[in-house]
């Protein structure tokens, strides 16, 4: 199979939705042989920040000299960003060649794997022939029942901000979603805790890592900073290459989990300054300038819209949006409008995207159904001295970003 037909047969799978259970991820890698078994894993479960963290650790990981595989999900621009080795992409060839192994093991199975499971197996038999030092796991959803949490004890289990998202799944009240991140916790590890969690999370992690057996560390808001960048902990200044004060949140937690590690300082340095992400407040125009961020619940926007307030406050905000009908979109887009001196609504290329005239109706509000008409819109209303927030969505994220910077894609 080449690379589109490999592509093709892993999104036919989201035919069978989201079925959650180590139960088949796990006789799939048994007939794989078990490569999860060969690695060491940094395992990362929360609601918002764990892509951020993932990335920080990996190129921490990296600077310290280490072979390092990073899994995260989803992707903004290409699919392989799923599966980086040593910050690069997994290569179209070693994807093809490790999907036909785990196809052929998974056409063998009479419960066949969802989407999810499969691309998790495809990157635990990459990263062990890959002979990975380390890999940096991020949770897909959840914590307990996800795919990843098939691993043993890994090296540290790491606990981002928690908040309400995919209430369907891991219930609707801030002590079920935690328990349920709470899963990854494994007997005889080290935990760590970001900072700035409800007391409840905090309570239900602590209860975890002593049943489980782990040293816990929970990490605490010691920052300054001046710009949203550079910031002081502990007396030791750090660089970040992600705008955002919730970006901080995320360093303090990929730097206290690489120093529970053994990580020294100039490797730390070295990553942090190093991480960046598409689609976090990322700066993708000037004259007007242009930001395409992902946040997609309220926890997320609100990190957004703190960071839009400071940094950008003497600008013309015009917001493009669009949200998965699954989310409370309604709180978000509320959010949204009032920082905003336009909105314009629109729908991103998901099945389960929102219909932007419910969001027009709902703000009374412009809608567009394609996003290149959202943006052409907001770039007829705008002048140098706005701002065009492209917020909401990842999926809505990765359709802009194609469309503005179609050469990176």
């Amino acid at each position: 199979m080449n690379y589109q037909s490999t592509l093709h047969k892993i999104h036919s799978l989201n035919k069978f939705g989201t079925r959650l259970g180590l139960e088949r991820v796990s006789a799939l890698l048994h007939r794989l042989g078990d490569p999860q078994k060969e690695l060491k894993f940094v395992h990362i479960a929360g609601t918002n920040g764990k892509g951020s963290v993932s990335t920080m650790l990996s190129e921490i990981f990296i600077a310290e000299g280490k072979c390092v595989g990073l899994y995260t999900s989803p992707f903004v621009i290409d699919f392989r960003e799923r599966i980086q080795l040593n910050g690069q992409m997994i290569s179209k060839e070693d994807l093809c060649t490790c999907a036909a192994e785990v196809f052929a093991a998974a056409d063998a199975m009479d419960d066949s794997p969802t989407e999810f499971e499969i691309i998790t197996a495809l990157a635990m038999v990459y990263f062990a022939a890959k002979k990975c030092d380390v890999v940096v796991l991020e949770v897909g959803l959840g914590g307990i029942y996800d795919a990843t949490n098939v691993i043993d004890t890994p090296l540290a289990s790491v606990i981002t901000s928690i908040s309400f998202d995919h209430t369907e799944y891991l219930g609707d009240t801030l002590t079920s979603i935690a328990k349920n991140k709470a899963g990854i916790i494994k007997q005889g590890g080290k935990t760590v805790l970001a900072y700035g969690q409800a007391p409840v999370v905090v309570d239900v992690i602590k209860q975890k890592a002593d049943e489980m057996q782990n040293e816990l560390y929970i990490c605490e808001n010691k920052t300054r900073s001046y710009n949203g960048k550079a910031f002081f902990y502990k007396d030791k200044l750090y660089e970040l290459s992600m705008l955002g004060f919730h970006q901080m949140q995320n360093a303090v937690t990929a730097i206290e989990t690489a120093k529970l590690l053994g990580v020294g300082d100039t490797a730390i340095f070295k990553g942090i300054k190093a991480a960046r992400l598409p689609a976090r407040m990322e700066l993708v125009s000037r004259t007007p300038d242009v930001i395409i961020d992902g946040a997609h619940n309220t926890d997320g926007i609100d990190a957004l819209l703190k960071t839009v307030r400071h940094f950008f406050a003497d600008k013309k905000i015009i917001a493009i949006t669009a949200m998965m009908a699954d989310k409370a979109w309604q709180e978000s887009v509320l959010k949204i409008e009032s920082i905003a001196d336009t909105v314009i609504a629109t729908k991103a290329s998901n099945p389960r995207s929102l219909e932007a005239a419910q969001i027009g109706a709902y703000l009374h509000c412009d809608y567009f159904d394609e996003p290149r008409e959202a943006f052409a819109r907001a770039s007829a209303l705008a002048d140098e001295n706005s701002l065009i927030l492209i917020c909401g969505s990842l999926y809505l994220a990765s359709d802009m970003r194609s469309l503005i910077l179609p050469s990176t894609t």
